[in-house]
């Protein structure tokens, strides 16, 4: 089970609320009529995306020296939304997704099932971009 889930329902069956107006308005309304955070509901944030190049093929190529917050939930919902292939060119590979990260740029790369070059590898890169 996960901790995530441990805690929701720790807070379902301990009557525990988030915030002080939670619980002032669990006590006013009338009991029995409203359940408390009893569901997630999924949401999509709708941003743009520029990429860094763009082969004639279709195939986008992002060139990445590190990863900001938030960066791969979005290269993740890039994937999953836009029929064209994702590519990155990474700085160093070997280097940590962030700072006290165990996981690499392209052990995240692999485990999400990106395609990633160095900068060495350019021929590699157009080799695969010809190919596929």
């Amino acid at each position: 089970m996960s901790r995530k889930y441990r805690k929701s329902n720790y807070r379902k069956l301990r009557n525990v609320y988030r915030s002080g107006l939670e619980k002032t308005f669990a006590t006013v309304v009338p009991k029995g009529e409203f359940t408390y955070e009893p569901f997630d509901v999924p949401y999509t944030v709708y941003r743009k995306y520029k990429p860094d190049f763009v082969h004639t093929s279709g195939l986008m190529i992002e060139c990445k020296g590190y990863f900001r917050a938030g960066d791969t939930l979005k290269y993740k919902s890039i994937r999953d939304t836009v029929d064209a292939e994702l590519v990155f060119v990474l700085s160093d590979p070997n280097k940590k997704v962030r700072k006290g990260s165990k996981m690499t740029m392209a052990q995240w790369c692999d485990k999400e099932k990106f395609k990633y070059f160095s900068v060495s590898q350019v021929e590699e890169l157009m080799n695969y971009v010809h190919t596929r």
